[in-house]
């Protein structure tokens, strides 16, 4: 994903601003360029992704860096469950129920409900570092 990218900015010479739709490593893209990201994680942990935007433009690396590694065990779970399965799963853990994917997706297991308040507290507590 991001070499291809260098590829993309490379032969429009700057001509075009690119955002990540899918970079499980906001902060490599937001290096070559990006002007934003937009991806499940993001949705699930909006305060997560928002800070390390802000601690990129103000050249925070360090917390950038330790915001990334934060939310890095997210994107492990959308990789293992998929994207609207962790979305949904998340939603309803928020008090927001909203049923089951489309099939022929199926349902994050329950068993990952407790990983992604794991992970999810490992979040929080990165943000108020």
């Amino acid at each position: 994903m991001t070499g291809r990218l260098v590829t993309i900015r490379s032969a429009l010479g700057g001509r075009l601003r690119f955002f990540a739709a899918s970079a499980h490593l906001p902060a490599a893209v937001l290096d070559l360029g990006g002007v934003g990201r937009m991806a499940g994680p993001a949705c699930v942990a909006p305060a997560a992704a928002v800070a390390l935007w802000d601690a990129h433009r103000r050249g925070d690396l360090a917390r950038r860096a330790r915001l990334q590694e934060a939310i890095w065990p997210l994107n492990a779970l959308f990789v293992r469950h998929g994207a609207a399965p962790l979305v949904k799963l998340a939603l309803d853990e928020a008090g927001y129920p909203c049923g089951d994917p489309v099939r022929p997706q199926r349902p994050a297991p329950e068993s990952v409900r407790g990983e992604l308040r794991a992970v999810l507290a490992g979040i929080a507590e990165a943000l108020d570092a």
